[in-house]
């Protein structure tokens, strides 16, 4: 019996970190881009419209 739940709690321990690990690579795949516009309207590449437009496209990608 003991064997048992200690088999259950290491499958759904297991469970949880999977699902939990593939939740946060996706989120830093789907922000990279706009961290990268960030980055260039920082440095001053881009201006305040070119940022704003990139930023739309970006997020209706998502």
């Amino acid at each position: 019996m003991c064997i048992g739940a200690l088999i259950f709690i290491l499958i759904v321990g297991a469970t949880v970190y999977v699902v939990a690990r593939l939740l946060m690579m996706k989120s830093r795949v789907v922000d990279r881009p706009l961290m990268m516009l960030k980055e260039r309207y920082v440095r001053g590449e881009i201006n305040d419209d070119e940022y704003l437009r990139m930023r739309k496209v970006i997020h209706y990608v998502k």
